[in-house]
């Protein structure tokens, strides 16, 4: 049996938000099962060498992450086994897979999160996402490394069929399985004082209705819908836009002067956990349009905080996360999901949706992904 966990963690000006939320989750989920658990990450050696330059940092910090860490990989692994510790390794995100060279392959596991740069680097289309000549190159090392795990956790079953789909090396005796994300149990509703308290800096007005959008300015993450959703909803809707996260492209904010619609959108950059949970809290509802994704974490954060929420109806957003609880639209249609907002102007509808959404995350219990992990690692 495993008695520590070493979590491969992500190198820190890659600035990998939700990888850090993960990484973070589980270190404090193998910790309360009992088991030793650390994070390690590359360090920020060689980037400093390349002063203010986006490109001289870019490359330098590929030295970092891929000549550098490896060594220090390789001595972790060799001592341990010197010493005959029962280690495991997680690699927490499957863009390290490259690591897997450098550990034992029956006691590391790779958590898959998506597949959609790989599938963009091989040329399909469906992912909404680029790929340069150079990701090309990176993404298909990265498959190559992940095709060789033996143990791997995919965070949805949609996910998992991608990824075994595109497995260079199907022939090998492996355990791929799927294991849900879990929500943080500090997702949790909040009073609406204490929502106020944390989110008086940004000076919401508390009599409008909110719509929410917690996410980056990637194509597949659909911002422009919901620009044109407030457009469409003008007549009837007199509320805020809340868009957390990156702040917006010239594109997106083109888009708000062309369709005269900037005082009706606030943009938040980078919120805090607590204050996601606040927005959550008392936003009328969290719309998450996506074209694409490997799991759609903000659905189910979102419901555990008492939020209606309106998503996609594409795999894996529709039934394999949002469950019966979510409403769904198509992402290329904006009056579908301004049809769905309406209808939670019905009291008992809004109420069913809400109290149903809280069932929905019970499926996400914590305490249950860091046993199908342990029993993973220790298979």
């Amino acid at each position: 049996m495993i008695k520590e966990i070493i979590l491969i963690g992500n190198y820190k000006p890659d600035n990998q938000f939700s990888m850090r939320i993960f990484e973070e989750l589980m270190a404090e989920g193998y910790a309360k099962s009992k088991l030793q658990a650390r994070v390690i990450r590359p360090y920020k050696i060689f980037r400093n060498l390349g002063f203010k330059s986006p490109i001289l940092q870019k490359w330098f910090g590929y030295v970092d992450k891929f000549l550098v860490f490896p060594f220090q990989l390789y001595y972790i692994r060799s001592l341990n086994f010197i010493l005959s510790k029962r280690v495991g390794y997680h690699i927490c995100d499957h863009s390290n897979a490259f690591y897997l060279y450098f550990l034992p392959k029956n006691k590391t596991i790779i958590t898959c999160h998506d597949v959609l740069a790989i599938r963009a680097g091989l040329g399909f289309t469906d992912t909404y996402c680029s790929a340069t000549k150079s990701g090309k190159v990176l993404q298909k090392i990265i498959l190559k490394a992940i095709s060789r795990a033996k143990k791997l956790a995919a965070v949805s079953e949609f996910t998992l069929n991608q990824l075994t789909e595109i497995d260079t090396l199907p022939r090998l005796n492996k355990k791929w399985i799927c294991i849900h994300n879990a929500i943080s149990k500090n997702f949790e509703a909040m009073e609406v004082n204490q929502v106020q308290e944390i989110l008086s800096k940004y000076q919401l007005q508390n009599d409008k209705p909110l719509l929410l959008h917690v996410g980056s300015d990637l194509v597949r993450k659909n911002r422009k819908l919901l620009i044109h959703l407030i457009d469409e909803l003008q007549d009837d809707w007199d509320g805020l836009l809340v868009l957390a996260g990156e702040p917006l492209n010239i594109e997106l904010l083109n888009l708000i002067e062309k369709l005269k619609v900037s005082d009706r959108i606030v943009q938040l950059d980078r919120p805090t956990d607590i204050e996601i949970i606040a927005l959550y809290s008392i936003c009328q509802a969290m719309v998450f349009p996506s074209y694409s994704e490997g799991f759609g974490w903000p659905i189910i954060e979102a419901q555990a905080c008492g939020a209606p929420v309106i998503t996609s109806n594409k795999a894996p957003m529709m039934d394999e996360v949002g469950g019966n609880a979510a409403l769904y639209a198509n992402p290329d249609d904006v009056i579908s999901f301004a049809d769905q907002l309406r209808k939670l102007n019905s009291e008992p509808f809004r109420k069913k949706v809400i109290r149903l959404g809280y069932i929905n995350t019970k499926r996400f219990d914590f305490e249950n992904t860091i046993r199908q992990y342990i029993e993973l690692i220790n298979d």
